[in-house]
Parts: C-alpha cells; sequence; structure tokens
C-alpha cells in the first residue's frame, strides 16, 4: 500500500483532535481540518481548513475527501447514520484509510458492549466499515482504554486532584487499562505510517494497567498527602447511568462508562484478552508512578 501522507480531521477541536492534529503536523503529514461552518475553533496556521455545512451532506463530504488518503472521524459516536454517512463519502472520493471514532473500551468484545449498551453505536459504526473494504476503503480501530491523563485530570477516574478525595468502586481492585493522550495521538501517526500492518483491524494500546487502589497510593505518594476515600457500587452506577440515559439526560453517561470500567469484568482488560499492539505502533508502556507524577506536576 502507498504512503498515506494526505490525511483530513472531523473533530478536530476534541480531546483527541488536538494532541492528533500536533503529532500529525509534526510528523510531516498534510493536514486538513474539516470543520462546520457554525465552528469557531481556531486550529495552527499550518493547517488547511476545510468548511461544509453543520449537517456533513454527502455531496459536500465526497468534494472535500476528494484528493485524501485518510480520514480520521473524531465525532461524537451518536449517530451511527451520520458516521456511515462520512464512511460512503470517504470510499466514493478514493479514500484509503478510515480511523472511526473508537477510543476507549474493547467494543470488539460482545462482552463490553453488554455492560455498557451505549458502545453498541461504536460496534454498528465499525461492522459497517468492514462491508466498506471491498471498494478500497481500509479501516484501523484503536482501542485505548482510558485517557489516563485526561481522566485523573478531570476526576472522570473517580480521583480528585483539588481536594484529594477518592471515590473507590466496590473494594478498589478492578484494573483499569490506560492510555494518555500524547500516546493514542502518536498511535494515529504510527497506524497511517504503516497502512498495510494496520489495515482492517482493531489496534490496542495502553501506557498502563492498574487498579484504584494502587492509583491511589501513587497519587497519596505523589502529593505527600492522605486522601478522603468515598465508596460507590459499580453495579448501582452503572445502573443509575443507564436509567438516566434512558430517559435522555445525558449526565448520565459518566457514571454508566465508569461503572462499566470498574466493573471488574475480565473481558475488560484487554491487553490479557487480546494481547497489546504497542510494539508495532512504537509505544512503550510506563510505570504507573512516573505517569501519576506527570499528572500532579502539571
Amino acid at each position: 500500500m502507498a504512503p498515506l501522507k494526505n490525511v483530513i480531521v472531523i473533530g478536530a477541536s476534541g480531546n483527541v483532535g488536538k494532541p492528533a492534529v500536533d503529532a500529525l503536523l509534526k510528523a510531516g503529514f498534510n493536514l486538513t481540518v474539516l470543520t462546520r461552518k457554525s465552528s469557531s475553533a481556531q486550529f495552527p496556521s499550518e493547517v488547511k481548513v476545510q468548511t461544509i455545512d453543520d449537517d456533513y451532506p454527502s455531496d459536500q463530504l465526497v468534494a472535500v475527501f476528494k484528493g485524501q488518503d485518510a480520514v480520521l472521524n473524531l465525532l461524537p459516536p451518536v449517530s451511527v447514520e451520520q458516521h456511515n454517512s462520512i464512511a460512503d463519502a470517504a470510499a466514493d472520493a478514493g479514500v484509503k484509510r478510515f480511523i472511526p471514532s473508537e477510543f476507549g473500551s474493547d467494543t470488539s468484545n460482545p462482552k463490553i458492549v453488554e455492560l455498557i449498551p451505549m458502545f453498541g453505536t461504536k460496534t454498528a459504526i465499525t461492522n459497517y466499515l468492514k462491508t466498506k473494504e471491498s471498494s478500497g476503503l481500509s479501516w484501523t480501530a484503536v482501542i485505548n482504554g482510558a485517557f489516563f491523563d485526561w481522566g485523573l485530570h478531570t476526576g472522570f477516574l473517580g480521583f480528585d486532584l483539588k481536594t484529594h478525595t477518592a471515590t473507590i468502586f466496590d473494594k478498589g481492585e478492578a484494573v483499569v487499562n490506560g492510555t494518555n493522550l500524547s500516546d493514542v495521538a502518536q498511535s494515529i501517526v504510527a497506524i497511517l505510517s504503516k497502512p498495510e500492518e494496520t489495515a482492517n483491524k482493531f489496534v490496542f494500546i495502553q501506557n498502563v494497567k492498574a487498579n484504584q487502589n494502587q492509583i491511589l497510593a501513587a497519587l497519596e505518594k505523589s502529593t505527600g498527602k492522605e486522601w478522603t476515600v468515598k465508596r460507590r457500587n459499580a453495579a448501582e452506577a452503572r445502573q443509575a447511568g443507564g436509567e438516566k440515559l434512558g430517559k435522555g439526560d445525558m449526565s448520565g453517561m459518566p457514571d454508566l462508562i465508569v461503572g462499566g470500567i470498574y466493573s471488574g469484568e475480565p473481558a475488560a482488560d484487554y491487553a490479557t484478552t487480546r494481547g497489546l499492539t504497542n510494539d508495532l505502533l512504537g509505544l512503550k508502556e510506563v510505570p504507573l508512578q512516573q505517569l501519576v507524577d506527570q499528572v500532579v506536576k502539571a
């Protein structure tokens, strides 16, 4: 497969998009960002910006995709129809590689989708991409577990850096796989740099694998403080989050996801069930204490 040099990114102002844009520029890719007319997002001057209508019409997508080797779609995976339409446009425009908005838990495992049903949209999107292979559009889906640094900074993983309070689910023994956003971005660079080796498959990456008790111990060592510990039941959090989402209340999403992450389901540990693609993509695992120290100092 010929090198993939011309890359267009959709959703480039989000958590993955910002480091991905920086990493792709640094690696020398010809980068284009696709934005909606209503967007006010700003990008580096080296980036070419293409603007289309807010509803991502197919004819406009095909027009901007022509001449692109790869599409990195980072839009929230809410509407299967929207994501499939983007994939159709990519195939019609002759794009060679499509990276969908996965970047999380192992949705290739049915047990994970059963645990966190909202991830079913990701599975549907990837399954649709498989039907486009015969048209010449290949795909790669990235499974990176939790965004580890982001999850600590924001408190998403249950640790409040400002108040030194930890919310521990169950006994705190459920393992979480995590990858820093910078390495998630580097995985995208590596995928596009090794198109043959990464075609039509899931890749599994992580910087660290640890449980909440281990993370708490590392945080206490790094901050030099004893943290306050609160307890929650993972199954109850998952149920509460699911009930809110069922009523259209999106505030239930964190509880559903975190309750699933800390469920203790063996299938959630993809490093064990699937194996890692770190070596192929040039990524390394990092000691937990080192990662935590970096987050605390930042």
